[in-house]
């Protein structure tokens, strides 16, 4: 068995390579968040700019009307299927000398 001396010495070491263990560990959970935060703040930024050039720059045209608007049905007409012209066609042909 060590002396008094040599105890504290070994349990001092200890403790500072707990520590040391404990700030490597923050180190490392601080650099995953911060390049977590990066990679996010990235994406946002790319997409962003990707927006500005692919963007078309025409201002916004007039809203189009996309409501299509009939009649009831029971005002619709039937179709007509008579002809339009309903002079008969003559038989003779006329001449275009008289007299």
């Amino acid at each position: 068995m060590g002396t008094e001396k040599r105890e504290r010495q070994k349990a001092n070491r200890a403790n500072k390579q707990q520590q040391t263990q404990q700030e490597a560990k923050r180190r490392k959970t601080f650099r995953f968040i911060v390049i977590g935060v990066g990679a996010v703040a990235a994406v946002f930024l790319f997409a962003w700019v990707a927006s500005i050039f692919v963007g078309d720059d025409d201002p916004d045209p007039a809203p189009i009307d996309t409501i299509v608007t009939t009649p009831p049905i029971d005002v619709i007409s039937p179709i007509d299927t008579t002809p339009i012209d309903t002079t008969p066609i003559a038989t003779t042909p006329a001449t275009g000398t008289e007299g």
